[in-house]
């Protein structure tokens, strides 16, 4: 019986890191501006989706500011492309083919909503997420082909007051900018935008941030056309290569 092992090396001593910080291509570093921008409107719940659902305001960062709700009624009225009993969904194109996309877990003692854009030709997946009373819960930015945040993310009390914020690229001299395209240079090439919620790609691997000893490192897991699974541990502070893995096969 064959049985496929990917090697893991010294991934076993990985732990996870928190607070880095990036520099962005001119594209997303655009994309991002136009998301703290959307910080900065007047807070209001009007009965659309289109936007309105973004409602929020600077000050929702004080005390005393107004906090920022996801439009719930809104929300059960449009809802559409996808409704079970543990999701449901509501996805629209913006007039810039950015790909915003509602969304309602529901478990037996909990209900949490979301917000995830997905920009045109951008790696970066920009999320807020609300507590069940629609109150804000936390917002950050996520790498699309994986589990890697980047910026700063934020970490907000139940009743929408800003507890905690979180620099996701602290210690990493390597940039994301400069890790997508050492990855491209290398014919590794991660999904964008809208194309993986079209299901217009062929990515099945993963890109993440994590520490070693006193090192910050990207491990990035990946299948070349017609290879075996792959996995590249970075460093994150001078791009160089660390590590090399593939799976191996065990006859037993």
């Amino acid at each position: 019986m064959k049985i496929l092992i990917i090697v893991m090396g010294i991934l076993s001593l990985f732990s996870s890191c928190t607070g880095r910080k990036v520099k962005l291509t001119e594209e997303d570093k655009s994309v991002q501006n136009g998301y703290e921008v959307e910080e900065n409107k007047s807070c209001f719940d009007h009965d659309t989706l289109s936007g309105n659902m973004f409602s929020s305001n600077k000050g929702n960062d004080t005390i005393g500011g107004c906090p920022e709700r996801f439009n719930i009624a809104a929300f059960e009225r449009h809802k559409k492309d996808i409704v079970d009993k543990c999701y449901e969904e509501y996805r629209e194109i913006l007039n810039d083919d950015t790909l915003r996309e509602y969304g309602k877990y529901m478990s037996e003692d909990d209900v949490e909503y979301s917000i995830l854009e997905y920009h045109k030709d951008s790696y970066l997946c920009y999320q807020k997420r609300y507590y069940k009373n629609g109150n804000i819960k936390s917002r950050g930015i996520q790498i699309i082909g994986g589990d890697m945040y980047t910026g700063i993310s934020r970490y907000y009390s139940i009743d929408g007051k800003l507890q905690e914020e979180v620099n996701e690229d602290e210690g990493y001299l390597f940039t994301f900018e400069q890790l997508m395209h050492c990855l491209e240079e290398k014919g590794i090439y991660s999904p964008k935008g809208v194309k993986l919620l079209m299901r217009d790609f062929s990515w099945n691997g993963q890109i993440s941030k994590h520490t070693i000893g006193d090192s910050v490192v990207y491990v990035v897991t990946y299948t070349p056309d017609g290879g075996t699974k792959s996995q590249l541990v970075i460093s994150g502070k001078d791009g160089s290569i660390i590590n090399k893995y593939q799976c191996v096969i065990v006859d037993n």
